[in-house]
């Protein structure tokens, strides 16, 4: 039997994070008719590094580790409680995706603790259905999304205000995840990757759609969510082992 690793999951997390630095970024691997888990590790976005990795670092920690034990953690972290029902099973809101997260003990929202309340309604994909081939035509699907954004809506979204990052970013962990929240109508989040010190500061390791690959940034975290204009601020995620 596979021994499990003593390191805290955040450095596996990192440490597989890394593997894949200079992997191409691309867009929308996911989409299969009829849906269907789709694994792929040879490209990604920012969305699919960030779920690829996670799993990969829970199997790693698991004593059964295997290719099995990553599909399983893989579906659980993609899928309204892991379970593959169509398109609007799948969790296409990054806030809907970490809560489950919460939920089910894999990841701690620090965002609670050191963040504040933003009140901004959650609808993006229902108001804008005619850019997901899915929903455009599809009146079940559709409706079922607009389902969850009511569910989502009926939680507190917190948030780390851009112009305060400054005061949290000490309390920020390598490995913890970082999700960029949105200045856009309706939407939660843009973007997300992995917090690591470089040089005692913090830098982003994600799918970069500047770069078309995987990277670490050459900026801070702070120079890139100052640089970016429809980042509103910041929400973090940490491993809870």
């Amino acid at each position: 039997m596979h021994t499990p690793p003593k390191e805290k999951l955040n450095k596996t997390i990192l440490d597989v994070a890394e593997t894949f630095l200079g992997r191409p970024y691309v867009p929308a691997t996911l989409e299969k008719t009829p849906e269907a888990l789709v694994i792929n590790l040879e490209a990604f976005d920012c969305y699919t590094l960030v779920e690829n990795v996670l799993a990969l670092s829970l199997a790693r920690h698991n004593p059964e580790a295997g290719l099995d034990v990553y599909r399983e953690y893989l579906q659980l972290l993609r899928y309204r409680n892991g379970v593959i029902d169509g398109y609007p099973s799948r969790m296409h809101y990054f806030t809907d995706w970490a809560r489950q997260a919460v939920d089910n003990g894999i990841l701690i929202n620090v965002t609670e603790q050191v963040g504040e309340v933003q009140d901004k309604p959650i609808d993006f994909m229902s108001v804008n259905r005619r850019l997901y081939p899915a929903l455009a035509t599809d009146d079940k699907a559709w409706a079922e999304i607009v389902k969850t954004e009511k569910e989502l809506n009926e939680n507190a979204f917190y948030y780390v205000p851009k112009e305060k990052f400054a005061a949290v970013e000490p309390l920020i962990e390598d490995g913890d995840i970082i999700a960029f929240t949105s200045v856009i109508k309706g939407l939660d989040v843009n973007h997300e990757g992995f917090a690591i010190r470089k040089g005692g500061r913090l830098h982003l390791l994600h799918a970069s759609l500047d770069e078309k690959k995987v990277i670490i940034s050459k900026e801070t975290l702070q120079q890139y969510l100052d640089r970016i204009k429809k980042h509103s601020g910041i929400m973090i995620f940490r491993p809870a082992r």
